[in-house]
Formats: structure tokens, C-alpha cells, sequence
């Protein structure tokens, strides 16, 4: 069961969350994944509960709410995360199906079961007209596709408009309720907008402490995204284009390389922020291969920056796709901090004397620009 060792020193009353696999599913064990302080997740489950003759029962001693995952696998490969919430005090029911669930029980339970119905009608009607959509476009040829297509997804839009009103209108009619509240948490809606909405109504509850927490938390989250957007900005204009050229360095293998080792010497250099886990980046390697065998000599360089990677995956993305062009490997934060990158790939592209010549070159317009300098 979850370690008391954190949680403060006060009377509890524990949750039990009593589960049960309908015919025809086997479920062997459920894994409990329950959220941290800050409402993040390990990668390896907080519990695990097991599953006898179709049921299991899970009780856990948490001073406060959490929001909780039982992750299922189920026929041993097909995987449902169940996501619900732990609260003292409560008792839940989660019956589970092939592919779904359902939960019920006490107060909180049906509140939250409640809410997570409250468009169900208008779901189904999205589906079945989702499905008739993709039908109906896949048998047209690509010119009726090209006509058609806005006026035959103009409903289908009109009902995800309907289904948000609901929505909005639901919690705004039950916004006194913990369980709805919550779910609308859950959902994905902002703890500050939450707070907002919810106001003094559930003010003593057990929830007060627990919404006050994930404001701070999303407050201080925004902040720190607010202050790394102006960061960032504040770098991209001193690393603009006709800007020179801003120097950093990394370690690897107690090896250090600079920017300046490749930059500012003479040759124009493409240079790639990347890494091994980023599809786009790996989507643009090949013109970066392309423009270094048709380019490279006295006049043009390519030069990769490990970005936000670790050096392992990267030298086995390097042997995988075969890149021939030198790289600065564990650059992590380093490059992308002096040029202000919120998201990779960035590739740049430095002239001769250094000076930034163009940034933010993609698919095409790298070529384009090659040919417009070197004319090959």
C-alpha cells in the first residue's frame, strides 16, 4: 500500500476503491499510479493490486485527495488507464470492460460518474457521425474530397460546439459539487480557472486545501513558463538575423567543443539543433545529408547540436541515419539558452564572418537558400 512516510500526521479515513472485470476480460493485476505533490507521475507504479476471480479491492490511507490511474492490462497487451481520483473517506466502485469503465459508489463517485455522462449522448453522436464522415470522404474521388469537405464537416463541428456548451453549462449548474468539480480538474481545465468558477462553494471541504495546492502549483508552473518565453525572446533578438553570432560550449568525454570551433571561420555553416527522440528532427536529416554532399568543402559546413539528448541516444540516432557531418554533442540547455529555441529543430544558418544569416530554415527553403548563395 502507498507509503505513510510523506503524508502528515493527522486522522485519516481511508478510500477503497472495489473493482470488478466483467465476462470475458482477464485481468490478472491492476497498477496504481497515484500523483506526487506537484501532480506529476513516476514511470513505475506507486501500488499494484491483484485480481481474484473477476475482483479486486484497493484501500489506501492518503491524508488528502489524489488523483490516481489504475493502469490495466488486460489479455496480457491491451493496456486501460482508469483515471479517478483517491479520496478519504469515500468508497468507489470501478467495474471494467473490454476497452472501458464505469465507476460509481459513495457521494464523490457518483458526482464524478455523473459528470463524465453529462454529454454522452452528444459523444455517441459525434462518433457515429465521425465514422460516417471518414466513410463518406474515403469513397470520394480527390477532387469532390477538395470541394466538399468544409460543407460536410460544418456539423460535425456544430455538435463539438454543442457538446462544449453542455459541458460548459454542466459544471457551471454543479460547480458546489466536489465530484464534478474535480473532473472538470481532471479534464484538463486550469486550476485557476477552476478557482475561479468554484469560489467559496466548496470553502472547509476536504478539496479546499487540495485546489488551493494545484493553483500554486499551475500559478508557479505559468511563471516559470512566462519567464523562460521572455528568456528565450530576449535571446532571439540579440541572435537575430545580421546579428553576430553568439559563442557556447559542451562536454563530452571530457572532450569540450565551442559554436566558435566551427562558426565565424571563414565558411557559411547550416547548423541543426536536434535530437534523437524528435520526429521532425529526424524528418529534416535527410536534406541536411543532402545539402552537406552537394555543398560541403572550402565554403559550407554542417554542424549538429545534441539538444535536450542524452550523448547515448544520440551517437545511435547518428549510426542510424547515417549522418556524415560533425556534431556538438550534450549540448543540452547550452544552445538552445543562447539562442532562445523553445522547440526543435531549429536550424540556422551562420555566414563566413559569423553573423547569423538566416534562422528557423525548414524542408525546401534550406536548399533554396543554399542555391540562392552558391548557385550549384
Amino acid at each position: 500500500m502507498v507509503s505513510m512516510a510523506c503524508m502528515p500526521m493527522m486522522a485519516q479515513k481511508p478510500c477503497t476503491i472495489k473493482g470488478e472485470v466483467m465476462k470475458g476480460v482477464t485481468v490478472e493485476k491492476v497498477y496504481v499510479f497515484i500523483e506526487s505533490d506537484n501532480g506529476e507521475y513516476d514511470d513505475q507504479p506507486n501500488d499494484s493490486v491483484m485480481v481474484k476471480n473477476g475482483k479486486f479491492t484497493y484501500t489506501s490511507t492518503l491524508s488528502e485527495p489524489r488523483e490516481t490511474y489504475f493502469m490495466v492490462v488486460m489479455d496480457g497487451e491491451n493496456t486501460l488507464p482508469t483515471n479517478t481520483y483517491l479520496v478519504p473517506g469515500e468508497q468507489g466502485i470501478l467495474t471494467i470492460n473490454k476497452g472501458s469503465y464505469t465507476i460509481s459508489g459513495s457521494k464523490f463517485y457518483q458526482e464524478w460518474s455523473a459528470a463524465s455522462r453529462s454529454t454522452a449522448d452528444l459523444d455517441k453522436k459525434i462518433d457515429t457521425m465521425r465514422d460516417t464522415l471518414a466513410a463518406r470522404l474515403d469513397a470520394m474521388s480527390a477532387e469532390e474530397r477538395q470541394a466538399k469537405t468544409a460543407e460536410m464537416v460544418a456539423p460535425y463541428q456544430k455538435l463539438w460546439e454543442e457538446r462544449a456548451k453542455a459541458q460548459k453549462d454542466y459544471f457551471a449548474a454543479h460547480s458546489g459539487e466536489a465530484g464534478c468539480v474535480i473532473y472538470r480538474l481532471a479534464q484538463g481545465t486550469s486550476a485557476t480557472d477552476v478557482m475561479a468558477v468554484v469560489g467559496d462553494k466548496l470553502k472547509g471541504s476536504l478539496f479546499e486545501g487540495y485546489l488551493q495546492k494545484k493553483y500554486e502549483v499551475a500559478k508557479a508552473k505559468k511563471d516559470a513558463q512566462d519567464k523562460a518565453e521572455a528568456e528565450a525572446k530576449s535571446h532571439q533578438e540579440s541572435t537575430a538575423e545580421g546579428k553576430m553570432f553568439t559563442d557556447f560550449e559542451a562536454e563530452y568525454n571530457g572532450k569540450i567543443q565551442k559554436l566558435s570551433d566551427y562558426v565565424g571561420k571563414g565558411k557559411y555553416v547550416l547548423v541543426d539543433f536536434w535530437a534523437s527522440w524528435c520526429g521532425p528532427c529526424k524528418a529534416e536529416i535527410p536534406n541536411l545529408i543532402e545539402a552537406y554532399n552537394k555543398y560541403k568543402g572550402d565554403k559550407f559546413e554542417v554542424l549538429g547540436v545534441a539538444t535536450w539528448d542524452k550523448p547515448k541516444d544520440t551517437e545511435k540516432a547518428i549510426e542510424q541515419l547515417k549522418i556524415p557531418y560533425p556534431q556538438i554533442m550534450n549540448a543540452q540547455k547550452a544552445g538552445s539558452d543562447a539562442y532562445g529555441i523553445l522547440g526543435i529543430p531549429q536550424i540556422i544558418l551562420f555566414a563566413p564572418d559569423g553573423t547569423i544569416y538566416k534562422r528557423n530554415l525548414r524542408g525546401a527553403a534550406i536548399e533554396e537558400t543554399l542555391n540562392s548563395i552558391f548557385g550549384k
